[in-house]
């Protein structure tokens, strides 16, 4: 069990004496009920539906973002690609591919890229680049040019001429072959060097033969499908690259010319046989055509796999055995991207490791190299050939959370090398004249681009307060264009089941409860546990010792409020804090955090000159998942006070806040879940007039509560305290005041902080009445 210990003051480590407070505590009143939200009122927006709105050309808000994104597409520098960071749904993909897009309007298309076979090493194809368009043109003359060739040499085999000359070195071969036949069985076969010389004639006259067809075929092929290259030649001449593959191509032709024909089974005649698998090695691979393309190209990559990104080559089955061909080269997304701008998603390109090491090693040397990969745990295949690189001009943008980026950052130092730029979106901008105006209008584009029925002023009303709600801050909109764009396609749904032409506040409110209504059986479980008494929390009444704590619970994209109780005991001892929570682990470091904060306080503000005899313990009662964060740590202060005090708390308020080591009351997260959870029990068991929660004064501007709330504020039946310090906080929840220091440095009498101190004072004395017995 973790214990605190200290020689001077065993219950709370010993800290300077904290500064006395001198204000006089407030008369503490509930806040007015107007406070409780922001509510637009649909004549402020002087429109009465959106088809009156213009559309939004611009984006709302985003101006670093838009300022760093720029930067990194201008700045011709290495290194200086970008990594967009913000929360899903924000709409980082949507601003930032119509930036790229703005962008590449300005500049012309790059080049084509094109992969032909390497006669000197086929495992090595070549990568000609050409102007933009030409690729499919070049492709599309040599496939024409192969089969003219064809055509040309099945022309000449066919030929009198061609088989008037073959004929004659046939007759000379077999006159040969009589004249060898005779003079050998004239002579005396016994001979051994005759019979040598005889055998050794014999083939040579086979080869002979073969030498004067070669150089026949040779003069006739040549003569037909030279004039036929030539022509193609002289069209590409400005590009030398392409000059000598095409020269290459027609010596490799006429080695293999009788790969262009097949001779018919059944009547032995000569055919064309542009089907041959060898003939592959005469095509164009066309790995990248821009001809279509107006401007650079801006290209997301939604599955960023090793394949996907930086090539995949394909393979075929021959004679059982997986075979590959520089035409099964396929482009990845920087081959398509070359030139111009690649968007990918982090998050899946970090579940990539081959693919983000790839990444890495393209932008690095500037090439686009096909590598074999050692483990492939990626869908590509090993890959037997080794292509020329292509070299590679581009900008990445990377999308992901801050998490990501931090991540990223401090596990990989190439990340902070080759990603310079970070643009950083703000998830709310402020909620003002202008800001609304501009909000209606996003409302009213994105209405249009989902073909929805029109918007009434009363709905567009709507959705900016629930897009307050959403940024839990009443005097911010979120940006969070996702969950704008589901409301209104919902909203929708509902004006169109009751056939309204317009979609007005209702159906706005009616699709906000059905989100809610799918997503809570979790919270309506717990509440109706609460409700059978299987959770405790008590509504009414007082208790020493026990105190309501506000806290939520985020389930996926839902949360809600999670009410619990809180309870302490102390007793003499040795200067104990026990935490159950932490002694179990079931805290987390934050929630550890304040517990050492609260110790800090209380050792500073009660009697910091003498030891503390006394072993207290805290303990969440039926919370049994983690729990973390300080938003609880006022309510463990003020529950810790009535134990030692015995004074009992109020049962009908709940609390929520975190505390410094001075006193003051800090902001907490969630707090509209926190009073709205806290605000339906009281409801269910029943609302008396008396129930209520406090919570940090600077949170109030954070309040975007339901209007349900605000009505039972309104009829005095729901109440919420604002407060700056613990002593406010203690002082609303017994009716007893905190008390202050007076210039003698003591509490007055009758105050919460008295009480504690001669509490902790008796606890002491009788801690020394032991030790003198021991002793």
């Amino acid at each position: 069990m973790n214990t605190l210990h200290s020689n001077h003051n065993p219950f709370f480590s010993l800290l300077s004496v904290s500064k006395c407070y001198n204000k006089s505590m407030k008369n503490f009143k509930p806040l007015h009920y107007s406070l409780f939200r922001q509510t637009l009122n649909p004549k402020e927006l002087d429109f009465k539906t959106t088809n009156t709105l213009e559309s939004l050309t611009r984006f709302l808000g985003q101006k670093r973002a838009l300022e760093a994104l720029n930067f990194s597409i201008k700045i011709k520098r290495q290194g200086y690609n970008a990594y967009a960071m913000g929360p899903s749904g924000i709409g980082k993909l949507s601003l930032v591919r119509n930036v790229l897009k703005a962008q590449a309007k300005k500049f012309p298309p790059p080049s084509d890229w094109c992969y032909v076979h390497n006669f000197k090493h086929p495992e090595k194809p070549i990568a000609l680049q050409l102007p933009t368009g030409l690729g499919s043109v070049l492709q599309r003359d040599v496939n024409l040019l192969i089969e003219e060739i064809g055509g040309s040499i099945l022309a000449v085999f066919e030929s009198d001429e061609y088989n008037y000359e073959m004929k004659k070195i046939l007759e000379k071969f077999n006159k040969e072959r009589k004249i060898n036949a005779k003079s050998t069985t004239e002579k005396n076969t016994t001979e051994n060097d005759s019979e040598e010389k005889n055998e050794e004639k014999v083939p040579r006259l086979y080869k002979q033969r073969h030498e004067n067809e070669k150089k026949i075929q040779l003069k006739y092929v040549s003569t037909v499908i030279h004039p036929l290259i030539e022509k193609l030649t002289k069209k590409y001449k400005k590009h030398l690259a392409v000059v000598k593959h095409l020269k290459a191509m027609e010596k490799d032709i006429l080695k293999h010319m009788e790969d262009f024909l097949k001779q018919d089974e059944t009547s032995h005649l000569l055919l064309l046989n542009l089907e041959n698998p060898e003939l592959v090695k005469y095509h164009i691979n066309l790995l990248v055509d821009n001809h279509r393309l107006k401007n650079l190209p801006v290209i997301f990559e939604a599955n960023p796999s090793y394949s996907n990104l930086i090539c995949r080559v394909e393979h075929t089955s021959q004679y059982g055995n997986l075979m590959t061909n520089f035409t099964l080269i396929k482009p990845g997304a920087l081959h398509k991207a070359n030139g111009g701008f690649l968007i990918l998603e982090a998050r899946k390109l970090k579940h990539s490791p081959h693919a983000w090491e790839g990444l890495k090693r393209a932008l690095f040397t500037k090439k686009i190299k096909i590598e074999q990969l050692e483990d492939s745990s990626d869908s590509a295949k090993p890959v037997s050939l080794t292509p020329v690189p292509i070299p590679l001009d581009i900008k990445v943008i990377l999308l992901g959370k801050r998490s990501t980026y931090y991540y990223l950052i401090q596990k990989d130092p190439d990340f902070t090398e080759l990603f310079k730029v970070a643009v950083d979106f703000d998830e709310q901008i402020d909620r003002n004249k202008r800001n609304i105006q501009l909000y209606a209008r996003l409302i009213a584009t994105i209405v249009r681009k989902e073909k929805v029925k029109p918007f009434h002023a009363s709905a567009v009303a709507a959705i900016i307060d629930y897009s307050s709600r959403v940024a839990e801050d009443k005097e911010k909109l979120s940006t969070h264009i996702r969950t704008i764009r589901d409301l209104i396609l919902e909203s929708n749904y509902f004006a169109e089941t009751k056939k309204r032409k317009n979609v007005n506040a209702k159906d706005v409110k009616d699709a906000i409860k059905a989100q809610i209504y799918r997503l809570d059986r979790s919270k309506e479980t717990y509440y109706e546990d609460i409700l059978r008494n299987f959770i405790l929390i008590d509504t009414k009444d007082k208790r020493v010792g026990q105190i309501n704590c506000l806290s939520y619970v985020s389930i996926g994209n839902y949360s809600f409020g999670h009410p619990s109780r809180l309870t302490a005991r102390v007793r003499q001892g040795r200067g104990n804090l026990i935490d159950i929570q932490r002694e179990i682990k079931l805290a987390g470091p934050w929630h550890s955090k304040a517990m050492l904060t609260i110790t800090n306080f209380l050792a500073s503000h009660y009697s910091p000159n003498q030891k503390y005899s006394l072993t207290a313990s805290l303990s969440f009662e039926q919370v049994y998942s983690k729990l973390d964060g300080d938003s609880a740590s006022v309510a463990e202060i003020c529950v810790l006070l009535s134990a030692i005090a015995e004074i009992p708390i109020k049962q009908n308020i709940a609390i929520t806040g975190s505390v410094n080591q001075h006193g003051d009351v800090q902001a907490i997260g969630g707090v509209n879940d926190k009073i709205e959870g806290f605000f339906e029990i009281c409801k269910a068991k029943g609302l008396n007039g008396k129930q209520g929660v406090i919570i940090p004064r600077v949170n109030v501007k954070n309040l975007m509560l339901k209007e349900e709330v605000v009505e039972a504020a309104k009829q005095k039946k729901f109440f919420i305290y604002p407060i700056d310090t613990v002593e406010e906080a203690i002082h609303i929840l017994t009716d007893m005041p905190a008390g202050m220091r007076n210039k003698q440095g003591k509490f007055p009498l009758n105050t919460v902080n008295h009480l504690v101190e001669v509490r902790l004072e008796n606890f002491y004395q009788e801690s020394k009445k032991i030790t003198i017995k021991k002793k």
